[in-house]
This record gives structure tokens, sequence and C-alpha cells, in this order.
């Protein structure tokens, strides 16, 4: 800030330092908050409060459609892994992939979880040593792509408002 001895003299000031005297305006009256809209011109409370519970409510309704929709997402995720595990392990049993390699070893003993429940619906039969020919992964494929087509549609269906058709 500078010292100025005399703050009236116009040599010794800024163009920006002269400030007109003016008469101080009238005070503004206070703005005025419009009444929220409504149907009635007296809504009562109760039904002030069932609005808003219903908004709540619809937003929760939004919240679980989200929450079912990325479940959806992830079981679809989820069946392509399996699925194409299956068919890996399928191709390398029929080409007689060897299962004391690390990574065909490593496939058959984690995808025999899977299999478990379809082992010996149908024999597979043997070409040589470590060729064959697995139903039971081409089964269990099919079954599981079928299992999880029928929870995605279910979960479709769940979410989906009843005018419109469910996206599968």
């Amino acid at each position: 800030m500078r010292n100025n001895s005399y703050p009236e003299d116009p040599m010794s000031s800024q163009p920006t330092d002269i400030v007109p005297k003016r008469e101080r305006m009238a005070d503004l009256p206070p703005k005025s908050v419009p009444p929220p809209m409504q149907s009635n011109a007296l809504m009562p409370d109760v039904e002030a409060e069932e609005v808003e519970s219903a908004e709540i409510r619809q937003e929760e309704a939004r919240t679980v459609r989200y929450a079912i929709g990325k479940l959806n997402d992830f079981l679809k995720w989820f069946v392509a892994v399996i699925e194409v595990m299956l068919a890996i392990r399928f191709i390398l049993h029929l080409i007689g992939a060897d299962p004391s390699n690390l990574f065909a070893g490593f496939l058959y003993s984690f995808t025999e979880i899977i299999l478990v429940p379809f082992k010996g619906i149908v024999p597979s039969p043997s070409i040589h040593l470590y060729q064959s020919f697995e139903w039971s992964t081409l089964i269990a494929m099919a079954i599981y792509a079928l299992v999880f087509w029928a929870i995605r549609r279910f979960l479709s269906i769940l979410i989906s408002n009843p005018e419109e058709e469910a996206q599968s």
C-alpha cells in the first residue's frame, strides 16, 4: 500500500483511485424462495412423505437393478472362461498333450474339478497313450452353457419391465 499524504489531490491519484461520491443505493428486498411445484396448493405432510418415500424406493430399485445387471455380466464372463478352459482341455486331450507338461498338467488338474459330475457318463475312446476323445468334456460344456444361460435369462427377466423385452 502506498502512503499518500494528500489523498484528495487529483495530481497524485491514479484514474482508478478516484471514486465519485454517490449516494448509497437503496437495499434490495430479500429474494423470496418460490414454493415447490405442487398439484395441490395445500399438500398435507403425509402426501409429501409418501412422495419422498416413493423416490427412495425408486432409487433403491435402481440400485438393485444395477447390482443384478453386474452379476449378470460377471456370470457371462465366468461361463466364457469355463467354456474356453474346457475347450482347450478337449483339444489337448484330442491331440495327446503330455500331462507331465506344466501347462497341460495345470489345465487338466484345474478342469478336473469342473468335470467331476460328468465323469463316467460315456466312456472316452482312447487312440494312443495320451490321446482320447473325451465325451464327458463336451457334455459338461453343453450342460454348463445351458445352466448359465438359464440363470442369466432369469436375471434378465427379473430386472426388466413387463412391457419391455428382456435382453439375453
